[in-house]
């Protein structure tokens, strides 16, 4: 009997180490699993981080972009309206270019008279 009750307690003993160590699985894998979640969290946390950084740098690019583009528009207009002065420019340079050249003709026909006048006036 003593054989047998000590077999019993030798069961027992094996089934009480036997529970423990499943016990100390599953606390094992569950401390896994939230160690898991833990990271999954921290990760998703930094990605999101990461996205808002990127959604803030988008908008900021966004209104770069748009002050640009408001920037050459008013260059390209400013650019025409300077083109515009230069033919304008251009226009009276021509203009006064051709009544300059009017001028002088007119000028040395009075000239050529008076002259033509006082080779007259000399002869007599």
């Amino acid at each position: 009997m003593k054989i047998n009750s000590n077999l019993d307690l030798y069961n027992s003993f094996r089934e009480l180490i036997l529970f423990f160590i499943f016990i100390l699985c599953i606390s094992a894998s569950l401390y896994a699993k939230a160690e898991g979640i833990e990271n999954l969290q921290k990760n998703a946390s930094i990605t999101y981080e990461k996205m808002m950084q990127a959604k803030q740098n988008a908008e900021t690019f966004t209104k770069d972009l748009t002050f640009a583009e408001k920037k050459l528009a008013t260059a390209k207009q400013k650019l025409a309206e300077a083109e515009q002065a230069v033919e304008t420019a251009k226009k009276k340079s021509e203009q006064a270019k051709i009544s300059m050249e009017k001028a002088v003709k007119q000028w040395k026909q009075a000239s050529d008279a008076l002259a033509n006048e006082w080779g007259k006036t000399e002869v007599k």
